[in-house]
């Protein structure tokens, strides 16, 4: 099937492009920015999920309205029939300019739709959370993690949310089932990121047995520098070194040995924490955001004390740029499965 999505460099756009691209082996068409200019490319597609939209500002109703009548001429003035799934969100119930604009939109969508005999869905997104997500933009949490981190004050308080994890309102969206909704309150996030921050600032691994917990962690390590540096206890029988420390999860640690000059690795997890430690030897360890360009490289060796934490979505690899065998030691917050790996193979450098 293929695949576009207006909005797909926004945080919701971003990780559908992941989900279709990887998790659903789906082509994904990007339009681009201005996805306008290139409304042609839909006549070869077969859904469109129109993410592009103004959330804040003094233009919110009209220019929210205005981006989907434009969508829409565009889509006539091509003689393009295509199945749309419109991310709308739970503020359609609310007499707000946000809300009634994404009403409106829904109801634009809908009668295009009717008229070129294709399919239409609309879904009131809850508040949604995940990982590279912009403080004091996408979710207070992006701001909490982020207030964190840089030890700036948090002010919180006693009101409930209903939060969801990015990648299952987007499950939601592609199964046309009901949203894996968690009630909590701000409080309990406040304090579920604390815990978090002072856990990892230690190098532990918090509890992560409970999905959410799981997901607001990710959430919380796409702010963090995934470097650590940790002390070695010396004595006259050598030095030891704790790797790390897990609260509860069901973990996984192995070691592998790489010749010098072989690469390991070029592919990515959406779901897994994983860290790597090495034991012997000289390494270089790339990393690439996925939907990006930037490669980021970092150099450890057995003396240095340092471990490398993957980010999700980040695709990674490592060679032995040493002389000798390398030997790194590897730690994974669950135990592999075979019917669901998790691992999705691309090249840290194109």
């Amino acid at each position: 099937m293929r695949v576009a999505i207006t909005g797909e460099q926004g945080f919701l756009g971003y990780h559908l492009t992941q989900y279709y691209k990887w998790i659903k082996n789906d082509e994904v068409i990007s339009l681009g920015r201005n996805y306008l200019d290139n409304i042609s490319l839909l006549k070869e597609c077969d859904l469109l999920i129109h993410c592009a939209g103004i959330n804040r500002g003094d233009n919110v109703y009209h220019g929210n309205i205005s981006l989907t009548n434009d969508l829409v001429n565009a889509l006539k003035n091509h003689n393009i029939s295509i199945d749309i799934k419109f991310t709308s969100s739970t503020q359609e119930d609310l007499d707000n300019d946000y809300g009634n604009s994404k009403r409106e939109c829904s109801a634009i969508l809908s009668k295009y739709c009717l008229e070129t005999n294709s399919n239409f869905k609309s879904y009131k997104i809850p508040n949604i959370f995940g990982p590279f997500g912009k403080p004091h933009y996408n979710s207070f949490i992006n701001t909490f993690c982020y207030n964190l981190i840089n030890n700036i004050p948090i002010n919180y308080n006693d009101n409930i949310v209903s939060l969801c994890y990015v990648y299952d309102v987007i499950k939601s969206i592609d199964n046309n089932t009901p949203f894996n909704i968690t009630n909590i309150s701000v409080k309990d996030v406040y304090f579920k990121l604390k815990s978090f921050h002072e856990d990892y600032s230690k190098g532990i691994i918090p509890n992560l047995t409970i999905e959410f917990d799981k997901n607001l962690f990710n959430t919380y390590r796409s702010f963090t520098s995934p470097e650590f540096t940790f002390n070695r206890h010396t004595d006259d029988r050598g030095y030891l070194v704790e790797l790390v420390k897990g609260k509860g999860s069901e973990t996984q640690m192995f070691f592998s040995t790489t010749k010098p000059g072989i690469t390991r690795g070029n592919h990515f997890h959406f779901n897994k924490v994983e860290r790597f430690c090495i034991l012997k030897g000289e390494a270089k360890v790339t990393m690439r955001k996925i939907g990006t360009n930037i490669v980021e490289e970092y150099y450890i060796d057995g003396d240095s004390n340092k471990v490398i934490d993957m980010p999700v979505l980040y695709t990674h690899d490592i060679t032995n740029v040493g002389k000798d065998d390398l030997i790194c030691v590897f730690w994974v917050d669950e135990i592999y499965d075979h019917s669901n790996p998790d691992t999705y193979y691309e090249k840290v450098k194109k």
